[in-house]
């Protein structure tokens, strides 16, 4: 996987150090402006040696010698001091000229040079070369010129660079440099250069102080499923509320491939959001998913792509509006491409959704089309979703809490492997409670309601009588029993814990719910919304448990209990959390055949000693079968920035019953997983990071990373090596890249490798 290579960086660092290098003309504009003003600004030329200094009242000319030094006190920019070897000022014209060992000292910023001519009266600049710098920049340049009219400083054969050398390791050479209105940055025919190579051209570049300007970004390397490869992203600001970014990437093995992004803002009504764009002619043949199990060659088309636009916009107060959709080409191409974002998110939806708030109730109306087929995916045609939120009913102590639904649902099966099916589907659910605290301490809140379902088709073994009506009704009864304790002990402490007293609270929690057996079971109903297999155990009371069609009988209590302790650290003294533990199990009150009384037992644990070192631990236990079903943890290290890491473990139970045989969870049917990521600053100038997956049920290292940086002069390094050895079938995976960025400061910039940058919709 290839690292975000930052080497083209050098642009948005040049913008910044241009806030302070490129205005070097308007240093001079701004000094020597105000002095002429007589406002804010006090300025006097001293000679360095006494007696070199003459004054002609007939010329009005004044000329400094054999070294002179100009003081200049700015009100804005602050004091600023000139050397030169000689001095000579036309009192009648405004015209200064300074000439020899030229040097400028003013908040940081050096400028060294051998010309300077400047008018006062007209704000006139020229000069020769010179070189001006203030850290980590520095720059060069053949001359300045200003022009009054426009108020703009043109620079040509510029150089900008963080490497304060002569001949600079990385630099940016640019034709013409100019500066207007103190904010506003051209720069025209701008190569990029390693040494005296150029490598990267730009024929013109913008940008502005305050805004994001123009950026460039390549990745180059090599992997086994790509050959040698080069990613190019160049982002180019338009205006304040449009910006485009142009990818185009190379790699051997699967030819050429690029497309235009756009990101646009035009204010909260009209909304904001992207455009993305990518499309290719894949040279490599890629079998069809949904014939991996056939004899036949059947391959995916060639050209594959992916399209994707996200918006968003407040339409008025309490009214917003999201828009999402994203069209591919095959289930693989973001698997095959945009690795980091299929992690998250493997099926992308497509979606409009609108969403009005009140005090009391809130409306959503949601389109959710099926644009990729060879995906799983609930569509629905639309629907809309009515909420009444928990309010009290006048003076009384009961409580009122509504939720309505209704739309068209069509669940599709990727490939045929399903039976897709559709239906209209109207759910109303009511409830009533009644929250008491009783001595202060207890809070006991009762609650009653229903729910009505009706359903334009129904499912069967006849598929003939799927389009039979179905009326549901449920009816459901409850209570939850909370209550905190605490205790503090303000003469508690220990250095270790770097503890200043202690206070430890205790929740213990009670939830009972009862739902006798509706008139028609899941087993009978369509499933639109239904229970998805997940690492922790579902909310049992309504209405957070949501899974509408997978409504049945329960008689369930479940008990919990949270302890919490806390203290007080650092130099505010402020409140953090020594430990916090959850835990918490149901109790099944009326079992199912082949059911036990115990469901299963939960722990939830997170433990900080130190502010830099903590301990994470999930588990899921099974009381039925006295088994672990589930188990997550892990110890992080952040001691210094010298080195960090973290170690970890993952157990997921191999249940293909419990999970479903299509293996629908991210987690497989089966993982015992042991990873480790560790950082390492050898020293100034070298780091080491290393990344391990190993997969402890068949002892397979399933990946590990091997990444050295180096920090030069004006520009950091790192060599990355990345190998997988996946399952599935999937072959082997090699990946070498090299990172080379451009820094405005000198420290190692440690993020996350991922094979190409993606900001798509769905990670906003």
């Amino acid at each position: 996987m290839a690292f975000d290579s930052n080497l083209g960086s050098i642009l948005p660092h040049m913008r910044r150090g241009l806030k302070y290098l490129g205005v070097v003309g308007l240093y001079f504009s701004l000094i020597m402006g105000q002095a002429a003003q007589w406002e804010d600004t006090d300025w006097e030329i001293i000679p360095q040696r006494e007696g070199a200094f003459a004054y002609s009242p007939t010329s009005n000319i004044t000329v400094a010698y054999d070294g002179v030094m100009i003081k200049i006190r700015e009100a804005q920019l602050g004091p600023a001091s000139i050397m030169a070897d000689r001095v000579t000022v036309d009192g009648d014209s405004g015209e200064l000229l300074a000439e020899g060992n030229i040097t400028m000292h003013q908040s940081g910023l050096v400028w060294r040079g051998e010309f300077l001519q400047y008018n006062i009266q007209t704000r006139q600049i020229r000069t020769s070369s010179f070189r001006a710098g203030k850290s980590p920049f520095v720059m060069s340049s053949g001359s300045i010129q200003s022009d009054p009219a426009t108020g703009a400083y043109l620079m040509e054969d510029a150089m900008v660079s963080t490497d304060d050398d002569q001949q600079p390791a990385l630099k940016a050479e640019v034709g013409s440099l100019s500066v207007r209105d103190r904010e506003e940055v051209t720069m025209r025919n701008t190569r990029l250069m390693a040494g005296k190579t150029p490598f990267f051209y730009i024929p013109f570049l913008r940008a502005t102080q305050g805004e994001s300007s123009s950026a460039y970004q390549f990745t180059p390397g090599y992997r086994s499923r790509y050959g040698l490869f080069l990613l190019n992203e160049y982002e180019l600001n338009l205006n304040p509320q449009l910006s485009a970014t142009f990818n185009l990437d190379y790699r051997t093995a699967r030819g050429l491939a690029g497309g235009p992004d756009l990101e646009y803002d035009f204010g909260p009504e009209l909304g904001s959001g992207t455009f993305e764009s990518y499309f290719m002619s894949d040279r490599e043949k890629i079998p069809d998913p949904a014939n991996f199990a056939s004899s036949k060659e059947d391959w995916l088309n060639p050209n594959r792509y992916r399209f994707g636009w996200f918006h968003q916009a407040t339409l008025r107060p309490n009214l917003t509006a999201k828009a999402a959709f994203q069209k591919l080409s095959d289930p693989l191409m973001n698997r095959d491409f945009f690795e980091s974002f299929h992690r998250q998110n493997t099926q992308p939806r497509s979606y409009v959704e609108i969403n009005q708030q009140w005090r009391n109730a809130a409306l959503s109306i949601v389109a959710q089309p099926q644009l990729n087929t060879f995906f799983n995916r609930v569509e629905r045609l639309p629907e809309i979703k009515l909420t009444g939120l928990r309010q009290q009913l006048g003076n009384s102590p009961f409580f009122y809490e509504s939720e309505t639904t209704a739309g068209y649902f069509a669940r599709n099966f990727r490939y045929e492997r399903g039976r897709s099916f559709e239906a209209a589907r109207l759910d109303t659910f009511h409830q009533i409670l009644m929250p008491r605290t009783y001595a202060g301490w207890l809070t006991l809140t009762p609650k009653l309601g229903g729910r009505y379902g009706y359903y334009s088709n129904t499912l069967s073994s006849d598929p003939v009588q799927d389009h039979r009506e179905a009326k549901r009704y449920v009816f459901h009864a409850g209570t939850e029993i909370s209550t905190k304790l605490s205790r503090v002990d303000a003469d508690f402490r220990s250095s270790w814990l770097d503890a200043d007293g202690l206070r430890h609270v205790l929740m213990p929690s009670i939830q009972y719910v009862f739902v006798p057996e509706p008139n028609a079971r899941p087993t009978a109903l369509p499933q639109f919304d239904y229970e998805m297999p997940t690492l922790m155990m579902l909310p049992v009371d309504f209405p957070a448990f949501n899974a509408i069609d997978a409504v049945d009988a329960r008689n369930v209590m479940r008990v919990g209990l949270r302890n919490l302790f806390q203290t007080k650290r650092g130099d505010e003294r402020q409140v953090d959390s020594l430990m916090d533990w959850n835990v918490f199990a149901d109790w099944r009150l009326d079992p199912e055949p082949g059911q036990g009384a115990l469901a299963d037992f939960t722990s939830d644990l997170h433990v900080q000693p130190r502010e830099w070192w903590s301990l994470q631990s999930i588990a899921r236990y099974s009381l039925e079968e006295s088994a672990l079903r589930v188990a997550d943890q892990g110890i992080t290290f952040l001691p210094n920035n010298v080195w960090s890491m973290k170690l970890g473990h993952m157990y997921v139970r191999d249940d293909p019953e419990y999970w479903g045989e299509e293996n629908s969870t991210p987690w497989g049917t089966g993982n015992n997983a042991l990873y480790s990521r560790l950082y390492y600053r050898i020293n100034e100038n070298w780091g080491a990071r290393l990344n391990q997956h190993y997969e402890a049920s068949d002892g397979r290292l399933e990946e590990h990373a091997y990444t050295l940086y180096r920090d030069f002069r004006s520009f950091t390094g790192a060599f990355d090596l990345r190998m997988r050895n996946p399952r599935g079938g999937q072959e082997k995976d090699i990946t070498l890249s090299v990172m080379l960025s451009m820094k405005a400061f000198p420290q190692f910039g440690l993020g996350d490798d991922v094979n190409k940058p993606s900001s798509f919709y769905d990670s906003k």
